[in-house]
């Protein structure tokens, strides 16, 4: 990887002050909702209207980039941040390869719509790509194991996705299959050209205590990295990634999490390059 050359984008100060604002406003909507107050104030309308808002300016600030860097032969990939941060990623890059498939390594479904009324939730992202970039020909959802009624209906009714739910995942382990089996069953449901999506809480809680909505359950890094070995060594190529919601904890003077975050992200990176043709 070194020898092949791997840059980072210079930070964008103005997301930060941005989300600063806009934070704000998302926690006083949210406060309403958990105390079971009303929210559909006209103050609380405005509040919305202005995280959608910026949201949708954050979309399209990363769809920009990403084509930016495309347009000069780079592989690209983004690191966020909350799971909503790849909608302008998996856009652009859809838009520039054709039909693609999604690999997507998460604790949870992430198949909400408008999730507590904000449109691009972290709980909405594969929603969204699914809905609105018509490239993506399957979506292969791992190491699931939290979702609602609502999004399992979308699992059951929509044909472009397969969903391997974690304890399917470990009834298959517990009952005799091999995890190259597991992983070749996975990779048989992906087109040629890959995006992967990958939610640090699709690991096991070991690997990233301090993300946000962790889950008991997931996937061991060492099953995590093999799966992504697998995906190359089919001869599929990887289009472009995320890797999103590493959150270390500075309070308790936890690096753990960006210890795992930085190996993953390596790891992609590095097989990200061996798949390209």
């Amino acid at each position: 990887l070194f020898r092949s050359g791997i840059a980072t984008a210079s930070v964008d100060y103005s997301i930060l002050e941005r989300s600063n604002v806009l934070k704000e406003d998302a926690r006083k909507i949210i406060a309403c909702l958990e105390g079971g107050r009303r929210v559909d104030s006209e103050l609380n309308k405005r509040r919305l209207e202005r995280v959608n808002k910026g949201s949708e300016e954050l979309n399209e600030k990363i769809y920009n980039q990403t084509k930016t860097w495309l347009d000069k032969g780079k592989l690209v990939g983004l690191v966020g941040g909350d799971h909503s941060t790849p909608y302008g990623i998996v856009k652009a890059i859809a838009e520039k390869e054709g039909t693609i498939g999604l690999l997507h390594i998460d604790a949870h479904a992430d198949l909400r719509d408008a999730y507590e009324g904000f449109e691009f939730s972290h709980a909405s992202i594969m929603f969204n790509v699914l809905r609105d970039v018509p490239q993506i020909s399957n979506l292969v959802q791992v190491g699931i194991r939290d979702f609602c009624d609502d999004e399992m209906s979308i699992i059951e009714q929509n044909p472009k996705i397969d969903t391997f739910f974690d304890n399917n995942l470990s009834e298959m382990l517990f009952c005799g299959e091999s995890w190259k089996t597991v992983c070749d069953k996975i990779v048989s449901k992906l087109p040629e050209k890959v995006y992967i999506s990958f939610d640090i809480d699709g690991l096991s809680p070991e690997y990233c205590p301090s993300t946000g909505t962790p889950v008991p359950g997931g996937l061991s890094y060492a099953q995590a990295i093999f799966l992504i070995s697998e995906v190359v060594n089919s001869g599929r190529t990887i289009i472009g990634f995320d890797l999103c919601e590493v959150s270390p904890n500075p309070a308790r003077d936890n690096e753990w999490d960006a210890n795992v975050g930085a190996r993953i992200l390596y790891k992609m990176c590095n097989l990200t390059l061996k798949s390209s043709k």
